[in-house]
C-alpha cells in the first residue's frame, strides 16, 4: 500500500481527479479554520507534491518560513518546481521518514505549527510520530491534523467490495478510523484544547473514465478485478448521469500542551 501511496503521479491523479470534481476545495476549507500567522515556523509533514504547502506560503510574510517534509524525493522535486521564486526563501525541503523525525529534523530550532494532511497513517506507530513532533513545538505552539473519518469513500469502497475486491484492512483502517481512534485521543491526552472541524465533501463523476481514473491511481487498486468494476460502472451510469463518491473530513487543531 505505501509504495503506491508515495509514487508522485499516482498522488497528482488522485488529487487531479478529486479536485476537478468536488464541491469544496480543500485547502481552502482547510486554511479558512486554521490560521496561519505570517511570522510562523511551520512544519509540514507528509507534504507530498504541495497541495497545502503553496497555499501556507502565500499566507507566510518575509519573516515566516515552511519546513516540508516527505519520504519521496520525487514529490519534492515536483514541489521545488512549482514555488515562484517570491517564495523559494521561505521554503526548505527535507527528504525524510515519518519514524524518524529526530533525525530529519536535526537542523531545526522548532516551530509555531505542525500541519499534516492525509499521511500521518502511514507512519508505522503514529502516536509515536507525534509525540516526537510535539517535542518540536515552540511555547505555545500547535499541532494539525486533516484526515478521513468515519463513512469515508463508502459509495466507492461499496463499488470496489461488489466487484470482488477485498479492501486491506491499513485501508479501511486509515479512511475509516485513524482519526477517531488514534489522534483525537492522543490529542485529548497532550492538549489542553482540541478544536473538531469536519465537512461531507462530495466528488461528482460525470463520466466512467474519471471513477476508473481515480481507483486506478488508489492504494486498494487491483488490476485482476477491473472488467468485473468496469461493468458495474457501466451499469450505474445506464441509469445515472453522475458516480457520486463521499469524502469525509476531519481536521483537530491541538492548542495549549499539556505540562
Amino acid at each position: 500500500m505505501s509504495s503506491r501511496a508515495t509514487r508522485p503521479e499516482l498522488l497528482e491523479q488522485r488529487i487531479a481527479e478529486n479536485r476537478a470534481s468536488q464541491e469544496i476545495d480543500l485547502p481552502t476549507w482547510i486554511f479558512e479554520r486554521l490560521a496561519v500567522r505570517s511570522e510562523d515556523h511551520v512544519l509540514e509533514l507528509c507534504c507530498g507534491t504541495g497541495g497545502q504547502t503553496l497555499r501556507i506560503l502565500e499566507l507566510l510574510g518575509e519573516s515566516g518560513s515552511i519546513l516540508g517534509l516527505d519520504v519521496s524525493g520525487e514529490a519534492l522535486q515536483t514541489l521545488a518546481s512549482r514555488v515562484g521564486g517570491q517564495h523559494q526563501g521561505k521554503l526548505r525541503l527535507v527528504e525524510g521518514s515519518l519514524d524518524n523525525l529526530s533525525e530529519a529534523l536535526e537542523k531545526s530550532s522548532g516551530f509555531d505549527l505542525i500541519f499534516c494532511a492525509y499521511g500521518l497513517y502511514y507512519s508505522s506507530n503514529a502516536a509515536l510520530t507525534l509525540n516526537q513532533a510535539r517535542g518540536w513545538l515552540k511555547p505555545g505552539g500547535r499541532i494539525a491534523i486533516v484526515g478521513p473519518f468515519g463513512p469515508n469513500n463508502k459509495p466507492l469502497f461499496d463499488l470496489v467490495r461488489q466487484s470482488g475486491v477485498s479492501l486491506p484492512d491499513p485501508v479501511v483502517y486509515s479512511s475509516e478510523r485513524f482519526m477517531l481512534e488514534t489522534v483525537l485521543p492522543w490529542g485529548a491526552l497532550n492538549f489542553e484544547s482540541v478544536s473538531i472541524n469536519t465537512m461531507v465533501n462530495r466528488v461528482r463523476w460525470t463520466a466512467l473514465e474519471k471513477v476508473m481514473n481515480y481507483w486506478q491511481s488508489t492504494t486498494f487498486y487491483e488490476p485482476g478485478r477491473r472488467t468485473e468494476f468496469e461493468r458495474l460502472l457501466r451499469q450505474h451510469f445506464q441509469t445515472h448521469t453522475e458516480f457520486v463518491n463521499e469524502k469525509w473530513v476531519m481536521m483537530l487543531e491541538m492548542t495549549h500542551a499539556r505540562a
